[in-house]
């Protein structure tokens, strides 16, 4: 008889993480890498995977060399996220680095979004993105301009493998008088406690020829989207702005106040077109004082098979990971209610379940982004057209429960093709 032809693919995703027992409370392994997943607790492992010129080179066997240069399209964020459960107030600040075209054009970028949790009388929505100029230092750890430093800190001494093991020091004073006045000044020290990375290198590879399942990890493209996790941490510092609303000749003014303030952070790498990377995306933090789970789930494009990858971990108490997993077309993210938007028809999601048992059955809406929106009418209709996408970014934030603890989730689900 003849052997059963093994499928293919041209989707080399991350391996699969069965989840069954903690897997930093057991003292036997103490922390240690398992075959599916790396533990992220050494500053080295947050550099820049594109730093300088080139790319990162990727420890390990001789497959895992250094991405080329030759990559046509490159974005790498670092954002962290936080959630002060005592104010209310939630947000992201954002570094973004980007060439396109093999290099053409090549650029900086710092988003910041601040929200509030609950309905307010005077209401905290900021979402701003300023481009940053007079680039003095772009090295693996550290990045200077004239108004933002993004540095990395090594933490050299610690008693416990659950300790911080590095420290992000934010410092942005940024002044846009473009088309308001804008003021934005963040001066922050965040604690960064051990995360991860999906093996063999946190890398998901687009293969341009299909090959066979069993034999994905002995490959790898330019093509790819990586992602890094640091689950838990604490921020300490202030943020202010301060904006001209042209609307009410009114500004909005505020000062936040973090301290050992709940915080994620994730470097997130992608070496290919947005609209050619991923049809959809979903992502999920829930904190509260003593639970908190994280998740981020892309599916890929037809071209690829239209697989949905699925990373997802939990945290109980003090600072240490309880449970890693990962799945492709398992574990998914499901909306559990959903709500057409008539501009574009999407079916936005108003109820969701993440893996990990947390679900949110009424979703608080709090930005509707056409990522197109800015673009002008003609260039939006190609793009539209050409490429068949329309992106939009639905983001969430609400006080939420978990494990019969209350607390705070912030969700977005992004629509492209």
């Amino acid at each position: 008889m003849f052997d059963k032809k093994e499928s293919k693919t041209k989707f080399a995703h991350v391996r699969e993480v069965q989840v069954k027992d903690p897997i930093l409370n057991d003292q036997k392994n103490h922390g240690r890498n398992s075959d599916s997943f790396t533990i992220i607790s050494d500053v080295s492992q947050l550099e820049w995977f594109f730093n300088g010129e080139g790319a990162k080179k990727k420890k390990g066997s001789g497959l895992l060399r250094a991405v080329k240069q030759t990559v046509e399209t490159k974005v790498e964020t670092q954002t962290l996220y936080f959630a002060d459960t005592k104010t209310k107030k939630c947000g992201f600040v954002q570094l973004l680095y980007s060439s396109v075209l093999g290099g053409l054009y090549k650029g900086f970028q710092l988003n910041f979004k601040v929200f509030s949790c609950v309905e307010e009388e005077i209401k905290c929505d900021v979402w701003e993105s300023f481009k940053l100029e007079d680039v003095t230092t772009f090295d693996a750890l550290k990045f200077v301009s004239k108004n933002v430093t993004f540095e990395f800190e090594d933490v050299e001494f610690r008693d416990d493998v659950f300790d911080k093991f590095a420290v992000l020091h934010i410092t942005v004073n940024v002044a846009d008088s473009n088309n308001n006045v804008k003021d934005l000044a963040l001066k922050l020290d965040i604690d960064l406690y051990p995360g991860y990375m999906i093996n063999p290198d946190g890398c998901n590879y687009f293969l341009d020829k299909a090959v066979s399942e069993s034999k994905i990890h002995q490959h790898e493209s330019t093509k790819m989207i990586r992602h890094v996790f640091i689950p838990k941490g604490q921020a300490s510092g202030k943020i202010s702005y301060k904006r001209l609303d042209e609307t009410s000749g009114k500004y909005v003014d505020f000062d936040i106040a973090l301290k050992k303030t709940p915080v994620v952070y994730v470097d997130a790498v992608q070496g290919l077109q947005p609209n050619k990377a991923a049809s959809r995306w979903n992502f999920c933090w829930f904190q509260s004082e003593n639970h908190s789970t994280l998740t981020m789930e892309f599916t890929t494009t037809p071209e690829h098979g239209s697989k949905t990858m699925t990373v997802w971990s939990t945290s109980d108490g003090g600072h240490g990971l309880n449970f890693i997993g990962s799945s492709l077309e398992k574990n998914k993210v499901t909306f559990t209610k959903t709500k057409t938007d008539k501009e574009n028809g999407w079916k936005y999601p108003v109820g969701i379940k993440f893996p990990a048992g947390y679900q949110e059955d009424h979703l608080r809406l709090i930005n509707r982004y056409d990522v197109l929106g800015e673009l002008p009418g003609v260039v939006k209709s190609v793009a539209q057209n050409i490429a068949h996408i329309k992106p939009y970014i639905y983001q969430y934030c609400q006080e939420s429960e978990y494990k019969g603890e209350k607390g705070i989730s912030i969700i977005e689900s992004t629509f492209i093709s």
